[in-house]
């Protein structure tokens, strides 16, 4: 767990290439008009957040600290697909449009890129005042050049200061929303309070199992979910989401007679459902960060990445990960599967009783 955003690997190689077409983009560069960020008369702000459904929820603190700097302007969001209608649900922007870019996916279509070009370019005719984004990637800010904002605002990362007007130096070994508000805060925009969320704890409903995720190096195994089913399913009811990764567990509680509840419906359905359930628990991915926005108790399993980057951030939240960091051989610069294999089902449903009792408290 050493606190780092990217692999050491692609930062060097990004850094090459940020040398190789710095001159190309110097020259494009010399004719470009300077704006102040200080300046009031904002009204259009493109935000740029598309790599997963989680980064939208990491920046929800972002985007309601701009919509109160600038009450006035016109916000895009630019999410995933995945994250579109949830977005607009949540009203996280006065625009959501979802697009998919291909370095998401390390897809290398020249085509794919060339149409992720066009698309950017396709903002210019809206005259967009300012352009942020938070990665700190070499990609998502030849992106964002391409839109063509009077201003844009972004980390330098892995290179690519040319391509913004107001270029900033990340700070390291912070949350990736507090990094955000940092970022934001060069336009006097106000921190907003991290764990302030509204406290949706009812008691009533199920304990919400999330087990699936878009990478198994970040699942917790089958047979732990299993057994903590058997140990909480005593006092509580369990339920648990069908996704295209839980199948096999679903089939495999039914067929040892666990009586736990199915949800199978989209994110907007997801959402509306986990508001009346008493706590959720899952890997690291997305649904911890919903759980956390709405206000319901939740625990994540983490593994081998550190979760002071971006775990889910509120009062009633429990992060589990290994006692230990690791030493084990494995196939991912930040992911390992073992690591997530040393977290006991004990230590799990012991946290799940023990943030039950504060709730049930309101401590």
């Amino acid at each position: 767990m050493n606190g780092q955003v990217y692999n050491p690997y692609f930062i060097f190689w990004s850094r090459i290439i940020n040398i190789l077409i710095w001159p190309f983009y110097f020259f494009c560069n010399l004719y470009r008009k300077s704006y102040s960020l200080n300046d009031e008369n904002i009204n259009s702000i493109l935000i740029c957040q598309y790599h997963r459904i989680g980064d939208v929820f990491i920046i929800a603190p972002v985007l309601e600290s701009l919509k109160k700097r600038y009450p006035q302007a016109h916000i895009i969001l630019l999410c995933c697909h995945g994250a579109e209608k949830l977005s607009r649900d949540l009203k996280f922007a006065d625009e959501v449009i979802g697009v998919e870019v291909p370095w998401t996916n390390w897809d290398w279509s020249l085509i794919k890129w060339i149409k992720a070009r066009s698309f950017a370019r396709h903002f210019r005719k809206r005259d967009i005042d300012i352009a942020i984004d938070f990665k700190g990637d070499l990609r998502n800010s030849w992106f964002l050049w391409h839109v063509r904002s009077k201003m844009s605002l972004g980390y330098t990362d892995t290179g690519g200061s040319f391509f913004y007007t107001h270029p900033q130096i990340s700070p390291t070994g912070v949350h990736q929303t507090e990094r955000s508000l940092q970022l934001i805060s060069h336009l006097g925009c106000d921190s907003i309070m991290l764990d302030g969320k509204e406290f949706n704890f009812k008691g009533q409903g199920a304990i919400v199992f999330h087990a699936g995720g878009s990478d198994s190096r970040r699942a917790w195994p089958e047979n732990k979910w299993i057994k903590l089913a058997e140990i909480l399913s005593k006092n509580h009811q369990i339920a648990i989401v069908k996704t295209p990764e839980t199948t096999n567990l679903i089939q495999h509680m039914i067929d040892r007679d666990l009586m736990v509840e199915i949800f199978d419906g989209d994110l907007i359905k997801f959402k509306n459902w986990l508001r009346n359930q008493k706590m959720l628990i899952g890997n690291d991915s997305m649904p911890g960060h919903l759980a956390a926005y709405i206000g319901i108790p939740a625990i994540s399993i983490f593994g081998s990445q550190d979760p002071k980057l971006t775990c889910p951030i509120g009062k009633w939240i429990t992060i589990i990960q290994p006692n230990e960091s690791c030493e084990h051989k494995r196939n991912h610069w930040r992911l390992c599967q073992k690591c997530m294999e040393t977290i006991d089902v004990e230590r799990v449903s012991g946290a799940a009783i023990k943030l039950l009792t504060r709730a049930q408290a309101g401590e």
